[in-house]
């Protein structure tokens, strides 16, 4: 039997199936407090959930569903994220986890859901089998160009008052895309929570979350997350009212000036077709590492199905 998992010791026993997986270098205690942590922000509380497939209170599967809403080809269409999904070692090979996955999206079409979007890390085989069709993304490799003299533009830390105006911002890069959600401002929080949770509660010094506004007028008129750890600094999302990017590009500069350590290495982005801030030099492009894949619910679908080009943030990925 699939269900929402309410019993805080079923959720604590999964937590200590997958802290070996996806620990990303937590205590078992970090990892818990993170996993309740974006469970709790606004968006969180209504919008994501752990469930499982038990039978007689013992986890054979276990997965995260998140419910986003989104634009797929030109529609709006609510959209099943399928997270985390795991099997006991000792279960395995008995198809627990596709037995799960498909209640799951039977479970969110009865609720409306069109779509069911995940993201592999195991390759596309699999989830192949289950009609989820791969989508391409890429994701660039930027160097910032240093400006000689003190930069101009005014930088400050964004701030949860700063939210609403980050998701017009981000509304206008969703215009003509085949995929792309609609990200309101507890959507955008929910993304910088879970990553400035991952950093502060990790080792000192392992992680770091930075997010930066450029203000214009009283508002918002660009801004950055920024993520530094393990996996290099990756620009994580970004947005300007100017649609080359040249605000952000000037942040970027900014924030080279105050601590040029902060962006001497690379730094990986997925960014919107034409956006390429002048400031900036791409270095090289390559595909994404983590797979996207979405199916349709109800029906199969194809790659033509889905149009690119496909809008999705490094902060959204789950």
């Amino acid at each position: 039997m699939t269900v929402t998992v309410a019993d805080p010791a079923v959720h604590e026993q999964i937590l200590d199936m997958t802290y070996p997986i996806w620990g990303e270098g937590l205590t078992r205690q970090a990892y818990g407090a993170w996993n309740r942590g974006q469970m709790s922000t606004p968006w969180g509380r209504t919008h994501l959930e752990r469930v499982a497939l038990l039978s007689a209170g013992q986890v054979l599967s276990s997965a995260k569903r998140y419910y986003f809403d989104a634009v797929v080809s030109g529609a709006r269409e609510r959209v099943v994220g399928v997270g985390a999904v795991f099997t006991p070692p000792a279960n395995r090979g008995q198809g627990h986890a596709r037995i799960l996955i498909e209640e799951m999206l039977s479970q969110a079409a009865r609720a409306g859901a069109g779509w069911a979007l995940l993201f592999s890390e195991i390759g596309d085989a699999y989830y192949k089998q289950l009609g989820f069709v791969p989508l391409a993304r890429s994701m660039v490799t930027l160097m910032v160009r240093e400006k000689p003299g003190a930069p101009a533009t005014f930088v400050r830390a964004g701030e949860t008052a700063d939210l609403p105006f980050i998701a017009e911002l981000s509304a206008t890069y969703a215009h003509g895309a085949g995929v792309a959600l609609d990200r309101t401002a507890d959507l955008i929080g929910f993304g910088i929570a879970r990553r400035r949770l991952l950093a502060g509660l990790g080792s000192a010094g392992l992680r770091h979350l930075e997010f930066f506004v450029a203000e214009e007028g009283g508002r918002p008129a660009a801004y950055v997350v920024i993520s530094r750890g393990p996996a290099g600094v990756v620009l994580e999302e970004c947005g300007d009212r100017d649609p080359s990017g040249a605000r952000v590009g000037a942040v970027l500069q900014v924030l080279q000036a105050r601590d040029p350590s902060i962006l001497q290495e690379p730094m990986r982005a997925w960014l919107p077709s034409g956006f390429r801030p002048p400031q900036v030099l791409v270095v090289a492009e390559s595909p994404a590492a983590e797979i996207m894949m979405m199916r349709r619910l109800g029906a199969p679908a194809s790659p033509t199905d889905i149009p690119a080009p496909v809008t999705y943030w490094q902060t959204d990925v789950f």
